[in-house]
């Protein structure tokens, strides 16, 4: 699972310049990447390059009680009827992989993004492991530093299980959590090993081809290449580039280790969930979101079709529509009010 997620989230690894106290290494200016799906590659080996955020990706840094300088960003407008929404990107990634959904939200209501901590443009600096816990404390004090009482959390792959993490911690400041690609326990199997579907070249059952745990396919990698944006990766966004390969090495190894949630953690929560996946997922074994979903009480599960982990940027208008849905149901509680 380790190599293979690895894989999946190195891919999406792109930026622009930071402002704020540290300054990113220089990298080309950057462009809106070509979403027109190309149906000579299947989807859920597609994905296309993430983008610019529409506030030009400017930022600040907050350094938090440990030392740590964080880059965030916010945008859309500071009063609006609807309830801020904090967007936690991927792993070994970085806030532009959100750039869809923030753009589309920050239409109606105040988005904050941050860059995870060593990763994208915070540095990789004044700490050594990486760990859940505190990607979640870092949230919550830039929350603080914000005077933002109460968020809603949109989350892909560490950054689901980042607001997981907050939504069981830190219950009062969590409105709702769409968690998408997470996972509770480490410890997975190579998905797609038994799996004719994501095994097969045609993602049907009549097909007999045969792959072996993971969805990815060169094919994807020359339509990145053609669709003109070039992939930024860790040594264009970081202030200190020379820590990256470290940082890879870190979230790797955190990857290995955690989470280690069982029922019990995942009955803490208690605001609104949807547990997301793509039918295709090459780093998340199913079985995954189908016990988080039937162990976090009245979470709903939703099954992307015809995507893979990154579905946020392969399908963005369907992922969109189901963020904004989820965003702006009415809940009695954790009961869906239609």
């Amino acid at each position: 699972m380790l190599s293979t997620r690895l894989l999946v989230n190195g891919l999406m690894l792109l930026g622009t310049a930071a402002a704020g106290n540290c300054s990113p290494s220089s990298h080309p200016k950057p462009c809106v990447p070509d979403t027109t799906y190309n149906s000579s590659v299947l989807r859920w080996e597609w994905s296309p390059n993430p983008g610019p955020l529409s506030n030009g990706d400017v930022g600040k840094y907050l350094r938090v009680s440990s030392g740590v300088d964080i880059w965030y960003t916010t945008m859309g407008p500071a009063h609006s009827k609807h309830t801020p929404v904090l967007i936690l990107h991927g792993g070994i990634g970085n806030s532009n992989q959100m750039y869809n959904q923030a753009n589309m939200l920050a239409e109606t209501r105040l988005v904050i993004l941050q860059d995870t901590r060593g990763q994208g443009r915070s540095p990789y600096e004044n700490f050594t492991g990486f760990h859940y816990d505190d990607f979640t404390r870092d949230a919550i004090e830039l929350l603080d530093h914000l005077e933002i009482p109460r968020v809603s959390v949109l989350g892909w792959s560490d950054g689901a299980i980042t607001g997981l993490d907050l939504a069981m911690n830190y219950t009062s400041r969590i409105d709702r959590v769409f968690a998408h690609g997470a996972n509770n326990q480490a410890d997975m199997s190579n998905p797609g090993t038994n799996d004719p579907i994501i095994n097969s070249e045609s993602g049907s059952l009549e097909s007999d081809h045969s792959t072996n745990g993971t969805t990815y396919s060169t094919k994807a990698d020359k339509k990145r290449k053609r669709d003109g944006c070039k992939s930024y990766d860790c040594e264009g966004l970081s202030p200190l580039p020379d820590r990256c390969d470290a940082m890879s090495d870190g979230v790797s190894y955190m990857w290995s280790t955690e989470p280690t949630w069982g029922p019990e953690a995942m009955a803490k929560i208690k605001c609104p969930v949807w547990i997301v996946d793509g039918d295709h997922d090459g780093a998340i074994e199913r079985n995954q979101p189908d016990a988080m979903a039937a162990w976090i009480p009245y979470a709903g599960q939703l099954i992307l079709p015809q995507v893979g982990h990154p579905a946020l940027l392969e399908d963005p208008t369907f992922f969109n529509f189901a963020v904004k849905y989820f965003m702006d149901m009415s809940y009695d509680g954790v009961y869906p009010m239609y």
